[in-house]
């Protein structure tokens, strides 16, 4: 469990400038792809590790994301994983709203994550799946959005904390505000 959040939100706030930087960025080095992968991979862990505690608020672990998607076309293994042209309809983008769970879980456990970088632009966008979904759908995010969910939790103490337990089950429930 964690005892003191502010580490690791002050983590995620760090993480968050680092992306936007990258995101201005127009020259972008191999070295730089590893620190965004890492950037992005542990914030996501450090936000659902989070998730199991009164160290964020009921709100923001409600968030809702929409994000879009491109279904599957054929078997995606190790082998072909970086053929993501082959293996996802990219022209074909729809869009689901999901949880901030779901997203820490996607790029957890993700079988596929690629960053995309715009010529003249820098960083943009990146494309992830887990390895559950892999043969379903491929999703893919904006920096913007990574950014702003990073702000979020990384500024988000809540200053209520209400306990209670269910007189059927026992259970106790709490209300993190």
């Amino acid at each position: 469990m964690i005892s003191e959040s502010y580490y690791w939100k002050e983590s995620l706030l760090e993480c968050a400038n680092n992306l936007e930087r990258y995101s201005k960025l127009k020259d972008i080095k191999p070295k730089d792809l590893v620190e965004i992968e890492k950037d992005i991979f542990i914030s996501f862990y450090s936000i659902r590790k989070l998730m199991d505690t009164p160290k964020i608020s009921d709100s923001t672990r409600e968030l809702k994301i929409n994000l879009n998607w491109s279904p599957n076309l054929k078997n995606v293994t190790m082998l072909n994983s970086h053929k993501m042209n082959e293996l996802y309809d990219l022209d074909d983008i729809r869009v689901e709203t999901k949880n901030i769970r779901f997203l820490c879980n996607q790029f957890v456990h993700s079988y596929i994550f690629e960053v995309v970088i715009e010529d003249g632009v820098g960083l943009s966008y990146c494309y992830f799946t887990s390895d559950r979904d892999k043969n379903k759908k491929i999703f893919f995010i904006t920096i913007e959005v990574l950014v702003h969910i990073l702000n979020l939790v990384g500024n988000d103490y809540p200053s209520k904390l209400k306990i209670t337990r269910d007189s059927k089950t026992g259970e106790l429930l709490t209300e993190v505000l």
